[in-house]
């Protein structure tokens, strides 16, 4: 249930911060969830949240569109399709999202532990 409650709380707060800020501020919100809610999956959580949310978003705005972008940037780099490319995508984001909840979950550990 924690781990629920993780993936959602990134995928919000993600979205929230891509909307006025850069696409680096996923790590912001990846690390202070991860902080505040440690589950025992965090890197995990932090993965699959933004990977998720990445994907969708993509997938989103191909549709939303009438242009062929995304077919050619997959050209570009030699993907067999588009979602082939948006699948990559969500991967590379997903990576940050789950090294930074991972690290917000350590840097809750160590305060933990010299706290006492």
């Amino acid at each position: 249930m924690k781990f629920l409650i993780q993936l959602l709380a990134i995928i919000a707060l993600a979205y929230i911060l891509e909307l006025f800020l850069p696409w680096y501020y996923i790590a912001v919100a990846s690390f202070v969830i991860g902080y505040a809610l440690k589950s025992k999956a965090n890197f995990l959580a932090g993965f699959m949240a933004i990977a998720i949310l990445w994907f969708v978003k993509a997938s989103l705005q191909d549709s939303a569109g009438s242009s062929d972008l995304a077919e050619r940037v997959a050209n570009i780099f030699t993907l067999p399709t588009k979602e082939f490319l948006f699948l990559i995508t969500s991967i590379v984001g997903g990576l940050v999202g789950g090294f930074a909840a991972w690290s917000g979950s350590l840097l809750k550990r160590k305060v933990k532990a010299y706290g006492n």
